[in-house]
């Protein structure tokens, strides 16, 4: 894997900042999954591209969903933001030759989450959380419970993302609920045994 071809093509498509963020969620997910045994090509590959799409304009992405019918509900209509990590996949395997279901996986699902998440999901999910830039309210506590348990740290990011959609007003994506209900549900069956 020719590295440098993803990062520059990434700096031509993202601002500063979001490139910046990218690098430091792809550094971010690469120590998580050091102690994973995760694929570190996987890992390094759908962390850098995790916003391929993000900074498209919100009629693009909109544009780009419709047509290849990625829109799954509502709340991806009125909130076009939640349609950059499916549009971006779309995009990885259309424009980038990507091919790999779980890199595709892990860039589609990486905002929402979802019921089945692989190990690959949830770093990624979680390492753009968790990234050093971030210093929203929570996040020190979120890193120190990643450290410990990443499931836990799972969890407590779900619960922490639907307080944040509901003191905003927004409506909830379905995948979200799912997700967190179906990771409750598989850690309190770890915890019985």
């Amino acid at each position: 894997m020719d590295k440098n071809y993803y990062i520059n093509i990434l700096q031509t498509r993202l601002h500063i900042t979001r490139f910046s963020h990218s690098l430091a969620v792809m550094e971010t997910a690469m120590k998580m999954g050091k102690r994973l045994n995760l694929n570190r090509e996987k890992l390094w590959l759908a962390s850098l591209l995790h916003d391929y799409a993000k900074n498209l304009p919100r009629q693009n992405l909109l544009a780009l969903a419709s047509e290849n019918k990625l829109i799954t509900c509502k709340a991806e209509e009125i909130q076009p933001d939640l349609l950059h990590g499916p549009v971006g996949a779309f995009l990885c395997r259309r424009d980038l030759q990507i091919e790999d279901s779980e890199v595709l996986q892990a860039i589609y699902y990486h905002t929402t989450g979802h019921e089945k998440m692989s190990l690959l999901d949830k770093v990624i999910f979680l390492a753009d959380l968790v990234e050093p830039s971030r210093d929203d309210t929570g996040v020190d506590e979120l890193r120190r419970i990643c450290e410990d348990d990443l499931d836990k740290g799972l969890l407590f990011a779900f619960d922490r993302t639907l307080k944040y959609v509901i003191k905003r007003k927004l409506l909830i994506h379905p995948l979200t609920v799912q997700a967190r209900n179906a990771h409750l549900l598989a850690m309190e069956g770890k915890e019985d045994k």
